[in-house]
Formats: structure tokens, sequence, C-alpha cells
């Protein structure tokens, strides 16, 4: 039985539409397909029809190398956009303690960590557009200075997008600038500050290495307190009011071949309710933070050696100066309420870090802060028997890398806490001083 087919067929050379039928049949003739619905193209100019029906040219099924954006990124077929998928292990087995360690916390503990990292980019005619995405799978056996109990976290490192300059998501915050380079593990720290926040940032560069920086960080971990100056009248109770603004931070920032330097500026809203009617909101201010930092490259002591300095003052925005105190019992608040208003608390630090690559394998860093503060208040001077406080830690650690993105370290650190011009009262710190030692053994592979 024979078959008929209409066809349409364009001719490629010329951009000609040619019609006809196929006529086919028998058990053993193929079925011809016709291409339907050309009859809309009609009227439109050859050269368009061509390019409508040409056939797509298959996409590269490999993955090519994204040579312009650096080592590791590859593009994903089918599009212009580059990707590097990486990550990283590590293994902590910490041994601390502290004065007056508790019967029924962990001297010894572990965590294991591992880091998942996705950087996307595409390059438009607004410059690069980035999406970064970094968290951490962690199994710890205990929280630090603390006891367990057994627990696995999830902690979203960094989510956030560039683009023309701007900074969407969770980050790093633009007041940092030191950030604890040089530490290793989870748990340990050093006096500065260093930390990840959701922000709005726009960056804008004026010449080559030189940058400035507006954000627009939320507060919600920037929270130190007010405490009543008073506890006798007025409880103990944190009387921090919600927050109405974000953190105004911005930043100027050099790099060059030498290192780089930053100024950095942050100002703090400070709020607190009534001590008589904790419905109504009372006294509203804002602190403010000051930071200062540069690191050099030292290629005469070494390949990739760096030496950081940075120091910082704050009034009523005490999160910033990065303070360290494992028994919790010295940790100053944003401000004190009284009757009067608040009194904002100030302080200072100082922070220094040097690493030194000894040959391709074996590298060390030592590291340091101090840091004090002053109440400001003689209410509250009185009734917490202080004046304010310093604080200080110094430590260091030895890395041994028999392979590339291999290593294994031990570190060791200090912590000392204590209150100025201590006095006891029933409002005081039980002991005048705390004192901590930190161990870590610390596994890492990164890939």
């Amino acid at each position: 039985m024979l078959r008929s087919t209409a066809f349409a067929q364009l001719s490629p050379n010329t951009g000609v539409i040619r019609t006809g039928v196929i006529k086919t049949g028998g058990a053993r003739a193929p079925l011809a397909a016709a291409l339907l619905g050309l009859a809309s193209m009609v009227g439109t100019a050859p050269d368009a029809r061509a390019a409508d029906l040409l056939t797509v040219k298959a996409k590269d099924p490999y993955m090519r190398a994204c040579t312009a954006q650096g080592e590791g990124f590859y593009y994903i077929p089918g599009t212009d956009t580059c990707i590097r998928v990486g990550g990283y292990a590590w293994a902590e087995g910490y041994y601390n303690t502290y004065t007056q360690y508790p019967a029924e916390n962990d001297k010894s503990y572990s965590v294991a960590t591992g880091g998942l990292i996705l950087d996307a980019r595409t390059e438009t005619d607004y410059g690069t557009l980035r999406s970064y995405f970094e968290t951490r799978f962690r199994w710890r056996s205990s929280d630090p200075w603390s006891d367990g109990p057994n627990k696995a976290e999830l902690e979203v490192w960094n989510i956030y997008v560039q683009f023309a300059g701007f900074t969407f998501g969770h980050a790093q915050s633009f007041f940092d600038f030191y950030a604890n380079a040089n530490v290793l593990g989870t748990d340990p720290a050093t006096i500065g500050d260093d930390t990840r926040i959701n922000l709005i940032a726009y960056t804008y560069e004026f010449t080559k290495g030189l940058s400035a920086t507006v954000s627009f960080e939320d507060a919600a971990d920037r929270q130190s307190g007010t405490l009543a100056a008073n506890p006798a009248t007025f409880s103990t109770d944190d009387y921090l009011a919600g927050q109405n603004a974000p953190d105004v931070v911005a930043n100027l920032k050099y790099e060059g071949e030498w290192g780089s330097a930053q100024l950095s500026g942050a100002l703090h809203q400070v709020r607190a309710v009534s001590l008589l009617n904790t419905i109504s909101a009372t006294d509203s201010n804002w602190g403010y933070a000051l930071q200062a930092g540069v690191m050099f490259k030292l290629p005469a002591l070494g390949e990739e050696d760096t030496l950081y300095l940075q120091t910082a003052y704050t009034d009523g925005a005490t999160a910033y100066l990065g303070l360290q105190d494992p028994s919790g019992s010295y940790s100053p608040p944003d401000a004190f309420l009284s009757l009067t208003g608040l009194t904002r608390v100030s302080g200072w630090n100082v922070t220094a870090s040097l690493l030194h690559n000894w040959n391709e394998k074996w590298s060390s860093a030592l590291f340091g802060g101090y840091a004090a503060y002053e109440f400001n208040d003689a209410e509250a001077q009185s009734f917490y028997g202080a004046s304010g406080g310093k604080n200080y830690n110094v430590g260091g650690y030895l890395a041994f890398a028999p392979v590339k993105h291999f290593s294994i370290a031990l570190q060791y650190d200090y912590t000392y806490n204590s209150a100025a011009n201590y006095l006891l009262t029933d409002y005081s710190p039980a002991l005048s001083s705390v004192s901590a030692n930190r161990v870590l053994l610390f596994v890492s592979r990164d890939f």
C-alpha cells in the first residue's frame, strides 16, 4: 500500500523552501518524516529562515579548563560559567584546662570537620558575576571548654553573591583584617575580630590595589548585652532592646607587592529597655569601633612568610574587640544601664602574628593579642567589683606537610583574663583572674 507524505525542505544555499510529496509503501519501506509548520516562515528574510532551521552544533560534552579564572576552574558544559569544586577534611584532638576547671567538663575532646566549597563565576559586561558557597559538616564529642554530648553540626561558613562591586549574603565582616589568619582549628582563636555575618556591601576600586567598601551588616552577632549598673535594685538580666538598624561598616584597603593595609570603622546601635518598664524602650545611642591593620610579606625570611600587626579601639561595641574568655565570667557588655541612661564600655586591643616557612615541608607560626576594657561607670564598678579588665592570648604551632595539600600540626595557646581593681562582691566574678591552656593536634587535607 502506498502512502503519500508531504515535505518541506530549506535549501542552505539559496534559502528557498522546496515542497513535494514522498511516496512510501510496502512493509519493508521506511516511514518518511515530514517537517510541518513551515508555512509561517513565508514572507521572512531568507537569512532569518536559514538561521532558524540550521541544526545547532552539539555542545562539547567534556569540561574544559577555565584558565582565566585560575587553577581548578572548569566550564560547565553548555554554558559560559566557570566552576571550582573543592573542600577539606580536618581531624582535631584537643586538650584544654583553665583555673578551677569544673569536674563535669571535658578536658579532652575531638572534632571532625568536612568542608565543601563551590565557586561559580561568569564574565559579564559589568565584570565577574560570582556565587560562592562554603559549608562545614562537623561531628564533635564535646563543646569547647565544656562537656558533651556528642553531636553533629552544620555551619554555614560563606554564602554570597558578588556582582558589579556588590556583595550580598553571609561572608567575612568587612571590618576584619587579620581575622585569625595563622591560627589552626575550629575552637582556638586569638584576640581580634573574626566574624562571618549577613551583609550587603559595595566595594569601589580607585586604582589597582586601592579600594573602599561600605557594608550594612546584621547586628545580631554583634550584641554584647546591656546590664543594670545597680544589680542590687534591678535584676542582673540583660536589658538589651531589639535592634532597629544594622551595623554600618566601612574600610579603606590597599594591596601591593610588599603586603597590604586596611583602616576599618563600624557604627553599632546600643538600645536598652526601661529599668522600670520593660515594655517601652529607653535610652538609645550609637557605639563605634575603629581598627588599623598591616600585613608585610617577608620573602627575605622565607617564601610566603608574613607578619600581621593590628590594633582596634571600641566604645559601646565590645564584640569588635574579639575577647577570649573560657570561663565566661569576664565578658563585658556593650553598656550599663541606670536611671540616668546608658554608659558605654570602652576598650582597645593589639594583635600580632608571624608565619614562617622553613622549607617546603615545615612551617610555624607565632601569634598573640592583648586587650583591655573600662566600665566607665562608678556605680557599675562598685557592684561588679571591677573597673574593667584585661585579656591576653599567646600561642603558636609547628606544621609538617609531607605532600602537597596535606599537613599535620601541633598547636598550643595560653589565655589570661582578669578583672581590674578587683573587689569581691555579690555580683563580681568568684576569682580575680582565670588562665587557660589549650593543646591541639590538627590534621588537614585540602582538595
